[in-house]
């Protein structure tokens, strides 16, 4: 038995038909809101925020909608389907915007800040999403002159350019990268099913996580003999996730939790992966389970 759980690779090939109907359904939906969003909400700071929103939400559809119901084990198709998903959503957002644009109507605000009032048209949006060569041409107009401004600067060409580039990259790195933890988490091949995960009570923080990762990975006993609950979570603490199968089948993650105070006085914990999907036999698992039941 391999000491780490190792993704097989495989995929159900109804993964292609929920990605359609997630990039036919969700991604425009989510395209749409995240359109009105920045059009509405005139700061460029917080639009990064919407921005890194917009594409954790594209995650979480690729995430569910087709790795955990298509059962993807393959991490390079889950990283292109991502990739490819959140190309979709931008593709969508831009067709809602520059409808946005062409639809302005008053402005409202002063000279520091405003948002001018418009509503899209279906049909309109809708040609704009199937002739790519006039939504393009549009954009490019668009940032020619610009639509919006910093203090009296009206924003354009180069620099509105990279303020998009900056946006896209945001989007498409979340997006793409948090649907791999999905795929690369324990799935049965046996069961074809993926593994059952079950958080388990906070213990004490592991001060030689080393010793502990050895001993795991040898699958010695004396792997949990120094370890006891936490009675405290707002001091170090440590998370442990297991995963099971209906075959038998254990893995185990952990994390140390190291407690701060950060410049506000508030409690904050800095996260460091003791493991990741390490392999538990069934003696291990269940002298972890007689722990947890103290």
């Amino acid at each position: 038995m391999a000491k780490y759980y190792t993704p097989s690779g495989k995929f159900n090939p109804l993964a292609f038909l929920y990605f359609i109907v997630v990039a036919l359904i969700v991604l425009p939906i989510l395209g749409l809101a995240y359109a009105y969003a920045i059009w509405y909400i005139p700061f460029i700071y917080i639009n990064f925020i919407i921005a890194g929103a917009f594409g954790f939400l594209i995650a979480l559809a690729v995430s569910y909608g087709v790795v955990k119901f298509g059962k993807v084990r393959n991490i390079p198709l889950t990283i292109g389907l991502s990739f490819l998903a959140g190309i979709i959503a931008l593709y969508f957002h831009w067709a809602v915007w520059v409808d946005l644009v062409i639809n302005a109507g008053e402005s409202y605000g002063s000279s520091r800040i405003g948002i001018t009032v418009s509503n899209i048209k279906l049909l309109q949006t809708f040609n704009l999403a199937l002739q790519p060569d006039i939504l393009f041409s549009f954009i490019c107009e668009i940032n020619e002159y610009g639509t919006w401004g910093i203090r009296t600067a009206t924003v354009s060409g180069t620099f509105l350019t990279i303020i998009w580039i900056i946006e896209a990259l945001i989007i498409l790195a979340i997006s793409t990268f948090i649907p791999i933890g999905y795929a690369s988490a324990p799935f049965c091949e046996l069961g074809n099913e993926w593994f059952k995960e079950k958080e388990l009570p906070a213990f004490g923080y592991i001060e030689n996580p080393k010793e502990l990762v050895k001993n795991l990975e040898n699958s010695n006993s004396e792997s949990f003999k120094e370890l006891i609950l936490s009675d405290n979570l707002e001091k170090d603490h440590s998370i442990f996730s297991l995963y099971s199968s209906n075959h038998q089948e254990n893995y185990l993650s952990i994390i140390n939790k190291k407690a701060t105070t950060n410049k506000k006085g508030e409690l904050e914990f800095k996260d460091d992966n003791v493991v990741e999907y390490v392999y538990l036999n069934s003696e291990l698992t269940q002298h972890l389970k007689a722990i947890k039941a103290i």
